[in-house]
């Protein structure tokens, strides 16, 4: 039977069960997820002293903190939760994506709804209890918003597009710089390490200037809002087959 003739529930199901392929609207929703990440690590350390997304940052000052250094640049608290729930997250999220299909539209449309959710969730936390930099409305929109960044990450992982990670920046700066191809015309990993590089500083950049001019919680509705276009927009990335989606 061809694909038109199909009745609409069975075409539904069909496209809501397949997976996605790498193509440039997929980097574009990487590029865009990756300023969202910027504006919200932009607004967590000087409300929160720790970081969202950054767990490198983290790792290294919870390990300055446990060793009674630091004084009040950071929370140890926070640092610790944020971490813990990071890593949580990424396991939950990434062990369900394996069992499920970690490609399948209707999984990334779900993951990253519930992602958006949570964001809109800290910025509301935000707004009612004020930028509290320790406490439980703290705790609680750090855990939002580590959750948040770590299922980001771990649900785009599976496109291997490791150019852009969303959030870590050390290896794409190493790695942008040794390329032996630095300076070619056309090199499309270089241009996307540059890409994901500019997009988060960008972003920090408009999270902090945000967070100053109109306040953390409507920093944080930006960043969510702009995550909620990309949850929308997986709806429109192209279906491939199981045979396609191994030589991506």
């Amino acid at each position: 039977m061809h694909i038109k003739s199909q009745p609409i529930k069975t075409r539904l199901k069909r496209y809501l069960l397949s997976s996605i392929g790498v193509d440039w609207l997929i980097e574009t929703q990487l590029l865009l997820l990756t300023f969202s990440t910027g504006m919200q690590d932009a607004i967590s350390f000087p409300d929160f002293h720790c970081f969202a997304s950054n767990q490198t940052g983290n790792s290294v000052i919870l390990a300055v903190g446990l060793a009674g250094q630091g004084g009040d640049l950071f929370d140890i608290k926070n640092v610790g939760v944020s971490l813990a729930v990071f890593v949580s997250g990424a396991l939950v999220t990434g062990q369900i994506a394996r069992i499920v299909g970690p490609r399948l539209r209707v999984w990334l449309f779900v993951t990253h709804l519930m992602q958006t959710v949570m964001g809109f969730g800290a910025a509301i936390l935000q707004a009612t209890y004020g930028p509290n930099e320790s406490g439980p409305s703290a705790l609680g929109a750090i855990s939002l918003l580590a959750f948040s960044s770590s299922a980001q990450v771990a649900s785009m992982r599976p496109f291997r597009i490791q150019e852009i990670t969303t959030a870590m920046a050390t290896a794409a700066w190493v790695d942008l710089v040794i390329d032996p191809k630095l300076l070619a015309m056309n090199n499309h990993p270089r241009d996307r390490r540059a890409l994901f590089l500019g997009i988060l500083i960008a972003g920090s950049f408009a999270g902090a200037f945000a967070h100053r001019r109109i306040g953390s919680s409507n920093t944080l509705i930006i960043a969510a809002a702009i995550k909620l276009l990309v949850t929308v927009s997986l709806l429109a990335n192209r279906s491939i087959s199981d045979g396609q989606e191994s030589q991506d």
